[in-house]
């Protein structure tokens, strides 16, 4: 089962039914979204039952860990476990809906390969011992060929979710395409363009610069094909390539290469005004 999304929620003109995009409006074309405000601070429960609100029975959210819980740097004395906790806490109307289909740790570039790092990972499963927790790597070390096997063999062991990273290759700042399954319930691709000059630019606006790109056909066919392979178990397909507002256009060029086909999506928004 593949299953395409996007995520940046408000940020998909092709599919507004209003000045933005809404949840409501990315389900009645998609079956999953990734939520990336999370990253910034832990919703409220009455935030989160607001979300759903919007969206069908059976949509599926992949939710983004706070920046503290994914060890990004944070202030001194900033107590990270009291985020994972009030996250559990608001999300607990997605859990019991089963509608929360990850927890998106992505890890910064700095979290390299350390016994202090692999500490980290064995803590995240501590104190989410029963939820999907996906780990997205940003340093190439984690994949070198001195540590690539044992690194798939820990996110099994700990049962955590693989994301598979597909974005521009340069010689630092990148991490390869590693189609590897590590969860018997999902694999989450995600998808961020190769733009690789805007990859590498910094300046303030870097972020958007980041994920400028549209995906070839060609290109589009590639990926489907590593997504089949990975879809004996379910495949959660993530198009972030949304700095030139081109992700909600491929994630539909995909869908329709591979014959994909949804049920039960929310209803399409009329636009009045």
């Amino acid at each position: 089962m593949i299953d395409v999304g996007l995520t940046a929620v408000a940020d998909h003109p092709s599919l507004a039914s209003g000045k933005a995009s809404s949840l409501a409006d990315l389900a009645a074309v998609f079956p999953v979204v990734e939520l990336d405000t999370t990253y910034y601070n832990v919703p409220s429960q009455a935030v989160v039952t607001n979300w759903l609100k919007q969206v069908p029975a059976g949509f599926q959210f992949i939710v983004k860990a706070t920046q503290a819980m994914s060890a990004h740097k944070v202030e001194e004395g900033h107590d990270a476990g009291a985020e994972f906790t009030g996250l559990r806490r608001a999300l607990a109307p997605m859990i019991e809906r089963q509608q929360l289909a990850a927890i998106l740790f992505q890890l910064p570039p700095y979290f390299g390969v350390s016994a202090t790092n692999i500490h980290v990972l064995r803590r995240i499963k501590l104190l989410y011992p029963d939820l999907p927790v996906a780990i997205e790597f940003r340093n190439a070390g984690w994949y070198l060929p001195e540590y690539r096997a044992q690194t798939l063999d820990l996110l099994r062991t700990l049962g955590f979710i693989h994301v598979v990273a597909d974005e521009p290759q340069s010689a630092a700042g990148s991490v390869p395409l590693v189609a590897e399954a590590t969860n018997e319930a999902l694999t989450i691709m995600r998808l961020h363009g190769r733009n690789l000059a805007g990859w590498q630019r910094g300046g303030a606006q870097w972020r958007s610069q980041r994920t400028n790109y549209r995906y070839s056909a060609e290109e589009l066919q590639a990926l489907g094909r590593v997504a089949q392979n990975l879809a004996s178990q379910r495949v959660m397909v993530i198009f972030n390539n949304n700095g030139g507002h081109d992700a909600a256009d491929n994630a539909q060029q995909f869908i329709a290469q591979q014959g994909l086909h949804y049920n039960n999506l929310g209803p399409h928004q009329l636009d009045l005004f």
